[in-house]
């Protein structure tokens, strides 16, 4: 798709700053488009760590349960279509390239509007699910949740999947002011679920539900996990709340907390239930789960050799996926091809990578992370170099692992692709 009306954008989201920022330009917007994300029905999630992923299980659940379902999500894998679903088919060029442009000329009349690069996507999202008359819409906040675009929902339900340190040059260096930032998305009388346990980042978020008299479903005091087992391919699990058991769940997501987050999502479908969406029934749940495939979360790009790609990118994500491969493929040598963007290097989860069997890839972007000389052994920025050295190693006991953020996906495609065919 042609990007020249976004690209018009980029630098107003560069100059934004978190003290100077507010809803204003995106409500204004949205105002001058007759309000459209006043005319669907929609759950709002926020969170550091899982929020893409319990966005796509409740997407694919709802729409297989009979309900015409868009989905709002960043970033993307590959191309921006992706961000923007009706049961999960990505927008098409056409109807994207017609809503910016009706967006940008809206704005090019409106000088008080300087509205940023996901306030044009968020308003474009907006104008496709009320235009299609959607169901329900799942939307995933961009950043944070307080001052996130997509905070000009009243949805059903307010999620919040689990909070860790990341974007602290925004959203503040203590896991406290993290926290009130998500917290941001909780709304007046509207329910709100959570998978955190942490005593303080808890406090904060009973806090916010209690001063919005918002009823609060917390992971371990309403809703359980029970009998987590671990097969070759899947996980089962027993799920159970106040409202709901659902016994034996199967799911072929990994690392472990996919779990946590498939829980967050019965959770939510089964208040649901109750409340307009009667056609939602543990069957689908059962099968839905079953068979979820995520793209781009602890993806297999390759059996031969074995490639996975997880877009772990702060130092808890990273952690868990690090300890996950220790435990899933113990006897595996394990090489790590890692980028990371600056604002995420911080000298805490750089400290992971060591005695890791690793290769930087310098991706070319201004947001990168680049090394001291000696900070690795081995700092690439070519794919057809990250082949070479790969195919000098020994593959029958070797697994690949790209991480560190979603911009390293295409080249992580592109070199499987390549080293699958060297060994067809």
């Amino acid at each position: 798709m042609d990007n020249n009306i976004l690209n018009k954008y980029l630098n107003n989201e560069k100059s934004i700053k978190i003290t100077n920022y507010t809803l204003d330009s995106i409500t204004t917007l949205l105002a001058h488009l007759m309000n459209p994300h006043k005319n669907f029905k929609s759950l709002h999630i926020a969170g550091t760590n899982g929020k893409g992923s319990t966005a796509f299980m409740l997407s694919e659940i709802l729409q297989n349960s009979g309900y015409k379902t868009g989905l709002y999500t960043s970033p993307h894998l590959i191309n921006i279509n992706e961000r923007i679903k009706i049961n999960s088919r990505d927008i098409s060029d056409i109807l994207l390239g017609k809503y910016l442009k009706r967006i940008d000329e809206i704005v090019s009349l409106d000088d008080t509007i300087a509205p940023t690069y996901f306030d044009i996507l968020t308003s474009a999202a907006f104008l496709y699910f009320s235009d299609a008359s959607v169901d329900i819409a799942i939307i995933e906040t961009g950043l944070g949740g307080r001052l996130d675009s997509t905070n000009t929902v009243i949805p059903e339900i307010s999620i919040i999947t689990d909070i860790s340190k990341d974007h602290t040059n925004i959203l503040g260096e203590k896991i406290s002011e993290i926290t009130a930032e998500k917290c941001g998305i909780i709304k007046m009388n509207i329910p709100v679920i959570t998978s955190n346990t942490d005593p303080g980042i808890m406090s904060i978020i009973e806090m916010y539900a209690e001063k919005n008299k918002s009823e609060l479903y917390t992971y371990n005091k309403y809703f359980f996990i029970n009998n987590i087992i671990k097969e070759n391919d899947h996980f089962t699990f027993d799920y159970a709340s106040d409202d709901c058991t659902l016994p034996n769940i199967k799911l072929p997501l990994f690392p472990v907390h996919q779990v946590k987050n498939a829980a967050v999502v019965i959770t939510a479908l089964c208040y649901l239930r109750t409340n307009g969406f009667p056609g939602i029934s543990n069957d689908i749940i059962y099968r839905e789960l079953e068979k979820i495939q995520i793209p781009g979360r602890f993806q297999t790009l390759c059996f031969n050799p074995l490639i996975i790609y997880d877009p772990a990118h702060n130092f808890d994500a990273l952690n868990n996926l690090i300890n996950a491969l220790k435990e899933y493929f113990p006897g595996k040598k394990k090489i790590f091809i890692i980028s990371m963007m600056k604002d995420k290097a911080d000298n805490k989860t750089l400290g992971l990578f060591k005695g890791l069997d690793l290769i930087y890839y310098l991706l070319d972007d201004q947001r990168a992370y680049i090394p001291g000389n000696d900070e690795f052994n081995s700092i690439v920025s070519d794919d057809n170099i990250i082949v070479d050295i790969l195919k000098k190693s020994d593959t029958d006991n070797m697994m690949i692992i790209f991480t560190g953020t979603f911009r390293i996906y295409s080249s992580a495609v592109n070199i499987s692709y390549k080293l699958s065919k060297e060994n067809v």
